[in-house]
């Protein structure tokens, strides 16, 4: 009996001194910079165009500096898609403005010209920044490929969804919200369950 109590002890301070031995978690690492999944947006300069008449102006967006999930779309005044989409674009916008989520429009087409975009703009009634995107310079930063095509950014600069807006130009085929589910998710601190899609051709 006495020896049973003694080797019992014996394992109680082996498990206790082994506590101060357990290795610290590794720190995570800081997001790489880059246009992926996950990685944070580059800094980069935009020319922004103002509906009311103003001169335009050069912006300068830092993803460190960022507080906003933020909405990048492509867009072009006589794309296809951009038509067919226009008007969710603008009842999103009504949406998740109030939410805090900053919603960019980048026009890189080299044919829209600065007032062509600035007049479809105001007309589609699309209240988030006009990015003039002339040279398609952000265009081939973020890789992006078509108008109608989105990145969404978490409030840290990060992308946590890159595709297209929904499933279905034709608003009443839609089956999948891919856009206002990424931004739902994304404000709610969840993570992004369908991280990309395939953008229309």
């Amino acid at each position: 009996m006495h020896k049973a109590v003694v080797v019992a002890l014996v394992t109680v301070f082996s498990f206790v001194g082994g506590i101060g031995s357990v290795a610290a978690a590794p720190t995570q690492a800081a997001p790489e910079t880059g246009t992926g999944i996950g990685q944070r947006v580059p800094p980069f300069t935009a020319e922004l165009l103002d509906v009311s008449g103003a001169k335009p102006r050069s912006a300068p967006f830092d993803s460190h500096k960022t507080k906003h999930v933020t909405a990048y779309i492509f867009v072009g005044t006589h794309c296809p898609a951009t038509q067919a989409y226009v008007e969710r674009l603008a009842q999103l916008q009504k949406t998740y403005k109030s939410k805090g989520v900053d919603i960019l429009y980048i026009y890189p087409n080299h044919e829209d010209t600065a007032d062509m975009k600035v007049a479809f703009h105001k007309e589609k009634k699309l209240s988030g920044r006009l990015i003039d995107d002339q040279g398609g310079k952000l265009a081939r930063l973020f890789g992006a490929q078509r108008t109608s095509e989105v990145f969404v950014t978490d409030k840290k600069g990060i992308i946590v969804y890159h595709g297209a807006i929904d499933d279905s130009r034709d608003p009443s085929g839609v089956k999948q919200h891919y856009l206002t589910t990424a931004l739902d998710q994304t404000l709610a601190g969840k993570p992004v369950l369908t991280a990309s899609s395939q953008v229309f051709a």
